[in-house]
């Protein structure tokens, strides 16, 4: 984001002042962490290697950020710059990028005990790039763009419809970049067109990357701002909640079926199902209606070997679109028995088991909290060979371990689970 500066006389200035904080309060929710009064504790000033130490950002919880890199001819104008726009509870780097430079800053931000350097793993660490714009003219142009590293275990959370971002999956990281290049007027969090969430359960600490792509011949400096909390998309990433299953297997070599179930209640015409090499960029590849119906399915009959990803697009009677989870089914054989339940860390509602099996068979899937109790069961119809199973309602679990498992007759496989809120 580009602040520009306004000349006003002192009436003008404080009406601009007054319509600044409506349209500011209108767009501010309060964050889980406040992340103000940074002071360096380490290194020198705006520097890679150097530490800062933001005090309280939660009760008995601050937070001390290293700048690990910093790419060259992109520097660090100011560490955490709170006096041109967006909010005194983010972390606000000012960055700036030579004419026709691609490069970023990156940080390590670890949550520690108050006064002391001692790691204090959170139950869950949203954070929301916001604002994450561009500009864009015939003659050249200026894209920003955040990269969340990735441990394994994360949630990514976006608005689908509208949105001028463009997601990367690569490995060990995420990014989120603006492709559209229109610039917004305001840091806050009413452009949802230009924000993305991710929430990192069960740790201390994460690396973020903060970056402009500058593709003009001079320096742009540019306020960058992420934003410690949750944030509720309309078109949102995560699952439809309509649906109380989706679930898929490979039959055969050739032939991949997909099974869903939705609430007897629910408003959906079709079901457009979509399929990715990547689970990023998904194409049609088939539609089914649905209206009045509880269960539905879609054979792919690609004559593909390879794995894909698959996801469903319910669209209901008033035009409203939402996104099922997304099944991933593997090509290539996998030891039977395996049982992989994705994510492990599970904030959202929903969860998916893949399981690979000998034989055809029946199975139950089951949920267990720390008691050894089975707080949900699920029977499930296993083909021979990888099977993805889509587990609903678990949102309304408590916080905490859980054992999740897949078992018959003659076999039971389980995984360890963390359900977070």
């Amino acid at each position: 984001m580009m602040i520009m500066k306004v000349i006003c006389t002192p009436l003008k200035a404080s009406f601009f002042a007054l319509i600044l904080t409506i349209v500011t309060l209108a767009g501010y929710a309060q964050p889980e962490y406040k992340f103000k009064n940074a002071t360096l504790i380490s290194g020198t000033l705006n520097q890679a290697g150097s530490s800062y130490r933001f005090p309280v950002v939660k009760t008995g919880v601050d937070a001390i950020v290293l700048i690990n890199f910093i790419s060259p001819d992109v520097k660090i104008v100011d560490f955490d710059d709170n006096a041109n726009g967006g909010f005194n509870d983010a972390f606000q780097p000012r960055l700036q990028a030579k004419g026709n430079t691609s490069g970023y800053a990156e940080f390590k931000i670890t949550f520690v005990r108050a006064g002391t350097s001692i790691s204090m793993p959170q139950s869950e660490i949203p954070a929301t790039s916001i604002d994450v714009d561009g500009s864009k003219t015939a003659r050249d142009s200026m894209f920003e763009y955040d990269e969340f590293m990735i441990p394994g275990t994360y949630v990514l959370d976006y608005d689908m419809v509208g949105n001028d971002l463009r997601f990367m999956y690569k490995p060990g990281s995420v990014i989120g970049r603006n492709v559209k290049g229109i610039e917004k007027d305001l840091i806050d969090t009413v452009a949802k067109e230009v924000m993305f969430t991710v929430v990192y359960p069960s740790t201390s600490t994460f690396t973020i990357r903060i970056g402009l792509d500058n593709q003009r011949n001079g320096a742009e400096t540019r306020q960058r701002s992420v934003y410690f909390k949750r944030f509720t998309y309309q078109n949102s990433f995560l699952p439809a909640t309509n649906l109380t299953s989706f679930s898929g297997n490979r039959s055969n070599n050739t032939q991949v079926v997909l099974n869903w179930r939705m609430n007897k209640q629910h408003s959906y015409t079709n079901a457009t199902i979509e399929r990715s090499s990547n689970g990023t960029s998904f194409g049609t590849i088939g539609q089914v209606a649905v209206q009045g119906k509880d269960f539905s399915s879609y054979n792919d009959n690609s004559m593909e070997t390879s794995s894909a990803f698959y996801r469903l697009k319910m669209i209901e009677s008033s035009g409203k679109v939402t996104y099922s989870t997304v099944v991933y089914i593997k090509g290539d054989a996998s030891p039977a028995g395996k049982i992989n339940v994705f994510p492990s860390v599970i904030a959202a509602d929903y969860a998916n088991i893949n399981y690979t099996s000998d034989r055809a068979t029946t199975a139950k899937i089951a949920l267990y909290d720390q008691s050894g109790r089975m707080v949900l069961s699920q029977d499930v119809n296993v083909s021979v060979g990888s099977n993805t199973f889509s587990v609903n309602g678990l949102s309304r679990f408590n916080t905490g371990q859980y054992i999740m498992s897949v078992s018959g007759n003659d076999f039971k496989h389980a995984q360890q689970i963390l359900i977070t809120k």
